[in-house]
């Protein structure tokens, strides 16, 4: 092959794949989340809406104290939870564990998972997620934060939020 083939060969291998970035802690797409607690928010950070072609989805969830997380599994997705400020209980196939700063929790397909915050402050953790899809899910079930000094609304519900759909089994 001659050099210019090579050349514009590899061009093109780069063209179809991801571009290394970093998304800054202001930035991402954020959505309230229904519940009984107002102050649920998620920030997609990593997605298929700022990375083509990514297998995964991450998320910032910041749950107030005694927000929750209702009991749910997924179908095929993996989820990886890591928890940087705040406490709460993570309940995995009917076993409560604490969840508190730097602890990991591996969450396998089809296993029942729920959470919910008991720290005064916020708990704050990072969720990846995959293959991707739930991002869409959360931004059907949520109310779009439009800056970060934005209040919460007041508790709300989600129809979708009830429904089993983008991989989520609520029953």
């Amino acid at each position: 092959m001659k050099k210019k083939q090579v050349a514009k060969m590899n061009e093109v291998i780069m063209s179809k794949k991801n571009k290394s970035l970093v998304v800054k802690a202001s930035e991402g797409d954020a959505f309230w989340q229904p519940g009984t607690i107002k102050g649920n928010c998620i920030a997609i950070k990593v997605s298929p809406w700022n990375i083509p072609l990514t297998g995964h989805t991450v998320f910032l969830h910041e749950l107030p104290k005694n927000g929750t997380v209702g009991e749910h599994a997924h179908e095929k997705e993996e989820e990886i939870f890591i928890c940087l400020e705040g406490k709460g209980t993570i309940t995995i196939d009917d076993k409560d564990f604490l969840f508190r700063q730097h602890d990991v929790a591996y969450i396998a397909p089809y296993s029942k998972h729920k959470i919910r915050a008991t720290s005064d402050s916020p708990l704050k953790y990072m969720v990846i997620i995959s293959p991707t899809g739930l991002e869409e899910r959360l931004k059907l079930m949520g109310i779009e934060r439009k800056s970060l000094n934005e209040a919460p609304p007041e508790p709300f519900d989600s129809n979708i939020g009830r429904q089993d759909t983008h991989g989520v089994i609520k029953r």
